[in-house]
């Protein structure tokens, strides 16, 4: 049992006590009222006395073990860096026990905005943690060494950082798909408030140890978990048409091909205008780069040696998700977070652990895919989206370049507890376009899978809603 868990008892025996001292002084005094049942509510109240006498005891005996393993932790000899350890310690246990958090919010210099009863009752991150915990560059998302990252809410940037006085040389400053892109589209890019949300588990020992370790273990988790959020977006081959701006293979980027992942590469760079190039780099997945060095078959065994910019030119960036190279300049990529988080939490008495739900707000934005290219050995089918219209659900296939007109096939999926089962009962199941019904396909979940030469990809699942 947690010492919160005591102190909730305690509360509970110590209402009860109350009620029954209430009781028999108000039925004392009443003629009517039978010794016997005075009596009855007499012993019950003292044996509730008894009762909490026991828990108190306990309840004390546990808080002073933890106020002395408290005061026994290592300290490095940097107050400023102490305390603001203990003060995170001290907020993580209190999201975690329920307990108020308004001296632990003051422990750590900010009050978020809003927050009448000082984040007392409020699952809102101090300012000082949701800075820290979302801002500052980790080395789990690779994408977060070569892009920006902001906390600005509602932000607005220029899709270019430099202006033309004379709109008709435009095309000639900058390349003529750059030009198009702008006018087809706003010279500002408005990022958008998406809700992401990490869990983690930590077991109850590490709440209840040291400081350090429990600062360490909470935040290292939390920081990992929304890496791994930032890469599944960015490099998403499914969405819906709410996410898909986020990633760099569904925004229609620029195909190039090659005889081999690096004849794909070099071709893509010289593609890329000059103003791209200049400041251009490469993220590929370490997997593709050995694999090409297989390739070679001791022909020139120097390259076994050389590192991946010496080959290329540019610098190389490895991420285990980007199954296509791409190839640009990523200062033309942005993930923002709206300034507040919230931080909340459960426990599961059975296994001992307590469940951290960080929320938070943002959006990862492609501000130029001019400034892009998708390096790849063939055209293939990466992805698909799939939208829903009255009594039917259509599906776009996302190619690493232009979409072929031709050579596209279909086929439609729904879920039949909980597998994945061709839609051979629908009409138009082998089309683009399946033919559902919103009445009594209510709570069914679609898919499509979009074939194109040998290659497969799935659309984002679409889920018929209740009418």
């Amino acid at each position: 049992m947690t010492l919160f868990e005591l102190k909730e008892k305690l509360a509970t025996m110590n209402a009860a006590i109350k009620a029954d001292a209430d009781w028999i002084a108000e039925k004392a005094a009443d003629p009517t009222i039978p010794m016997d049942e005075i009596n009855a509510k007499t012993t019950h109240r003292d044996e509730m006395v008894t009762r909490r006498d026991l828990l108190q005891k306990q309840h004390d005996e546990m808080e002073k073990q933890q106020r002395e393993a408290l005061g026994k932790q290592p300290n490095t000899g940097n107050p400023d860096k102490d305390n603001l350890v203990k003060s995170k310690a001290a907020f993580y246990r209190a999201v975690a026990t329920g307990e108020d958090r308004t001296k632990v919010y003051a422990g750590l210099g900010a009050i978020p905005a809003g927050s009448a009863d000082l984040g007392s009752g409020s699952a809102l991150l101090p300012t000082t943690l949701a800075s820290e915990l979302i801002a500052e560059p980790f080395e789990e998302n690779s994408l977060r060494r070569v892009e920006q990252t902001s906390q600005i809410a509602g932000l607005e940037e220029p899709r270019i950082s430099f202006a033309i006085d004379d709109e008709d040389l435009l095309e000639d400053v900058i390349d003529f798909e750059t030009a198009k892109e702008i006018e087809a589209t706003a010279d500002t890019v408005t990022y958008g408030r998406y809700k992401t949300k990490v869990k983690i588990k930590v077991s109850d020992t590490v709440l209840m140890g040291t400081d350090t370790n429990l600062v360490n273990t909470i935040e290292n988790e939390l920081r990992s978990g929304l890496a791994r959020k930032e890469k599944l977006r960015a490099f998403a081959k499914s969405a819906d048409e709410t996410h898909k701006h986020m990633s760099f293979y569904m925004n229609g980027i620029k195909g190039i091909t090659g005889n081999n992942i690096v004849a794909a590469i070099m071709a893509a760079l010289g593609d890329l205008p000059d103003a791209f190039r200049a400041n251009a780099k490469v993220i590929m997945r370490s997997a593709d780069w050995y694999t090409y060095l297989q390739t070679l078959n001791g022909s020139n065994n120097e390259l076994f040696t050389a590192k991946p910019e010496e080959v290329l030119g540019v610098p190389v960036i490895f991420n285990d998700k980007a199954d296509i190279p791409i190839v640009g300049d990523f200062s033309y990529a942005k993930q923002n977070y709206e300034p507040v988080a919230t931080l909340k939490s459960d426990e599961d008495i059975d296994k001992g652990v307590y469940m951290y739900v960080l929320t938070a707000w943002g959006d990862h934005q492609i501000k130029l895919k001019s400034a892009f290219r998708l390096a790849t050995t063939a055209l293939a089918v990466i992805g698909g989206v799939a939208t829903k219209s009255t009594n039917a659900i259509s599906a776009v296939g996302i190619f690493n370049g232009e979409a072929p007109t031709s050579g596209i096939t279909y086929s439609w999926e729904y879920l039949d507890v909980n597998t994945w089962t061709t839609a051979s009962s629908y009409d138009n199941y082998k089309t683009a376009t399946v033919t559902v019904s919103d009445s009594t396909d209510a709570g069914v979940s679609f898919r499509c899978k979009i074939s194109y030469s040998g290659g497969d990809a799935y659309t984002n699942v679409i889920t018929i809603p209740s009418p």
